[in-house]
């Protein structure tokens, strides 16, 4: 799908990644202590565990990252009458141990979409450049 108006960057998050550490980028596999009916890392939810069922190659592998998908836009000239719009996508690693996955600093923004009016549903057409 071709969409005309609009432009997108895209960063690239392996240097991200790399920033991070890589002792902390095992921590949901190496010392992670999972307790009964208490939610303390993104590993203990059982969407997690499924997807985990579904893809053991993927699992398998400690160092293969876990990214959560976040997406906001706003009028970047805060006048309602003026059709243009910012959208930040960030990624959260959720490899990370509790307290450093849902800190800001280690947020990444990946793509930044400037566009007259919000991407909707053409947001996968942005989202492709991340997913390859």
């Amino acid at each position: 799908m071709y969409c005309t108006g609009k432009s997108l960057l895209l960063y690239n998050i392996v240097l991200h990644v790399m920033r991070l550490g890589f002792d902390d980028m095992r921590w949901h596999r190496d010392k992670h202590v999972e307790i009964d009916d208490v939610l303390r890392h993104p590993t203990d939810v059982e969407g997690w565990k499924h997807f985990d069922s579904n893809f053991p190659n993927f699992a398998f592998d400690p160092w293969n990252v876990c990214l959560g998908l976040a997406s906001n836009g706003f009028n970047p000239f805060g006048q309602m009458s003026t059709s243009y719009s910012l959208w930040h996508v960030m990624l959260l690693p959720y490899n990370l141990p509790p307290w450093k996955c849902m800190k800001e600093t280690n947020f990444f923004m990946s793509l930044l979409i400037l566009s007259p009016r919000s991407p909707g549903r053409e947001i996968d057409v942005y989202l492709q450049p991340t997913i390859d």
